[in-house]
């Protein structure tokens, strides 16, 4: 093979073997990043079940103890009234004492209204909200990093063809096939690092 070409197919096939190996490496790197975030996204869910849970059992607890107090006011024991009150939040507090001053005949059945706007969900509510979003975000970004790997994962394969190409360069007598392959191996390397140096 004439010199110029073996300059050539060296120089294509060296770039083959420096692309494979970083484009596999930030490959591995992405797939490592997509499990993590898939772990920290399954961890975010699991924060956000025990916030709901916990927040249920708030929003049931200030609730038992309206009824409690409303049976207490209903039976005019003032003093246990008070008493039960007092051991309720101060939001739950702020929203019974709107409830009470509204006009019986606007009175909602409940001061847990949307439209009490002195009642606000227990933080715990937005708290489990903001994990919930949190793991949906994570789980998005794991899935894009997984598919930017099997990607780059399938760049690094068909790099093979660059190297088949080049070493098949060196068997054919006919200048022109030897060529055509160099310039085979060429196109698929120059494809496939920008399909990589998009993917970055």
């Amino acid at each position: 093979m004439p010199r110029g070409l073996n300059l050539v197919l060296a120089i294509i096939l060296g770039l083959s073997a420096l692309a494979t190996g970083v484009i596999a490496w930030h490959a591995n790197v992405l797939a490592g990043h997509a499990t993590e975030e898939f772990t920290l996204s399954t961890q975010a869910v699991n924060d956000a079940n025990s916030l709901s849970q916990e927040a249920e059992r708030a929003v049931s607890g200030e609730r038992d103890l309206f009824i409690a107090y409303r049976a207490a006011l209903d039976t005019g024991a003032i003093a246990q009234a008070n008493a039960i009150h007092a051991m309720m939040s101060r939001s739950t507090q702020q929203a019974v004492d709107w409830w009470q001053a509204q006009p019986p005949a606007r009175r909602p059945l409940s001061p847990f209204v949307s439209a009490n706007p002195q009642w606000d969900a227990p933080g715990t509510v937005v708290a489990a909200e903001t994990a919930v979003r949190s793991a949906d975000i994570l789980a998005a970004e794991a899935h894009d990093a997984l598919a930017q790997s099997h990607t780059l994962e399938f760049f690094a394969a068909l790099l093979a063809v660059a190297f088949l190409a080049g070493g098949l360069s060196g068997v054919f007598e006919s200048h022109g096939a030897r060529v055509a392959l160099i310039i085979t191996s060429a196109i698929v390397l120059a494809f496939c690092i920008t399909g990589a140096a998009l993917l970055w």
